[in-house]
């Protein structure tokens, strides 16, 4: 019995002996296998991560490599160039550029009436003034004085006779003054002279001379003129002084300001601006002029911003928008930095109570100033808001007194 119950206890024994040796084989290759597709997997992601490095080291590389070569290649091989376009359509960085391009042929053909052709073709009020514009914003930049640029435009503007103090102080060249030098004098060598002795010398005796006997000589009688009365000299006058012409009191004045009628703003729903425009002393449109209202100093303008006609009045230059407020301007500065003087306009305003009652009439908003009282707004009575409150416009144009 003992053996026989203990058989089936070593048949259990082998056959986990059996298992054991069959599953340990396996289980070994398992782990072979899952090291080796670890490693493998590690080789291959360290590929991929190596092309990836490399990739994202050669790829803004090239990208910067390829943006240096369009920039060369644009500017230098193949530029921009205009094909059937109208030179009056550039926009102000075009027309910069072209103005350089003149600028530059000047300076080597010194054709002055060709220069102004070509400028005549530019859609600007007054080419001139814009050549003389840049050539004064060019020298504000101080980009000094072996800039061709700059030196071109100055000559052409001096060629134009639109020439600025600015541009006479940049190409002035100060002249050295003369070195002074000191030259000794030669200096005397003294030399010996010899004194000479006395020499005794005999003195003669006097002699008797005999004397000369007096003798009558008969004197003729002449006639001696009298002399008349004097000639009178010439004495010229001492010069006349030349009068001084009086300077003008300011640099610009103010030679139109009109208030818009009440057809020309468009109604009560129209405009609220203040159209401005500023002339040489000729009165041709001047750009570069700056535009403001001290002593609020509340903007900033440059003549030359704008470029429209305004009805018969002229070329609006710049202009400022009015919404429910008022202002006064001037000019300030011509070229900009170049401070002047000015006429300040008086009130410029959209509101009702701040416009005086004859300039209402005179626009058509009313037809007398007790009707313009009682239909204006007023911010001490409440509903009167009959007229255009809001809604009022100005033109205001400037004229130099002087050539500048």
């Amino acid at each position: 019995m003992s053996k026989g119950a203990g058989c089936p206890q070593s048949d259990k024994q082998a056959h986990l002996t059996i298992r054991t040796d069959l599953h340990g084989p396996l289980a070994l290759k398992r782990v072979f296998v899952g090291v080796q597709m670890r490693w493998l997997w590690s080789l291959e992601m360290r590929k991929i991560n190596r092309k990836l490095l490399i990739l994202a080291v050669i790829l803004p590389v090239g990208c910067l490599a390829g943006l240096v070569f369009g920039l060369i290649m644009g500017w230098q091989f193949l530029p921009v160039k205009y094909v059937n376009t109208e030179i009056g359509n550039f926009g102000p960085t075009q027309a910069e550029e072209y103005v350089l391009v003149v600028a530059t042929e000047f300076s080597t053909d010194d054709d002055v009436d060709r220069a102004r052709q070509r400028l005549a073709e530019l859609d600007v009020p007054n080419p001139e003034q814009f050549v003389a514009y840049l050539a004064d914003k060019y020298v504000q930049e101080d980009r000094g004085p072996e800039d061709a640029d700059t030196v071109n435009l100055v000559r052409l503007s001096e060629a134009l006779g639109v020439g600025t103090i600015s541009m006479v102080v940049y190409i002035a060249t100060p002249t050295p003054l003369p070195t002074v030098t000191f030259t000794p004098l030669p200096t005397a060598t003294p030399t010996h002279t010899p004194t000479l002795l006395p020499t005794d010398t005999p003195t003669p005796l006097p002699t008797d001379t005999p004397a000369a006997t007096p003798t009558d000589t008969p004197v003729a009688a002449t006639d001696t003129p009298t002399p008349g009365p004097p000639t009178p000299t010439f004495t010229p006058a001492p010069p006349t002084a030349t009068p001084t012409p009086t300077p003008p009191p300011v640099d610009f004045v103010i030679s139109n300001l009109h208030m818009f009628t009440i057809q020309e703003n468009g109604g009560c729903m129209g405009n609220h601006n203040v159209f401005i425009s500023v002339g040489d002393v000729n009165g041709a449109p001047l750009l570069g002029a700056v535009i403001g209202d001290p002593p609020w100093n509340n903007f900033r303008l440059v003549t030359g911003e704008k470029n429209e006609p305004v009805f018969n009045f002229g070329t609006k230059l710049t202009e400022i928008e009015l919404t429910k407020s008022s202002t006064q301007v001037q000019v300030v500065e011509y070229p900009a930095g170049n401070p002047v003087s000015s006429e300040q306009t008086p009130t410029l305003s959209t509101n009702d109570w701040e416009i005086p009652l004859p300039w209402l009439v005179e626009a058509g908003y009313c037809a007398s100033e007790a009707e313009c009282t009682a239909r204006r707004a007023d911010p001490n009575r409440v509903g009167n808001n009959t007229l255009c409150w809001g809604h009022y416009s100005y033109w205001v144009q400037f004229q130099a007194t002087h050539p500048f």
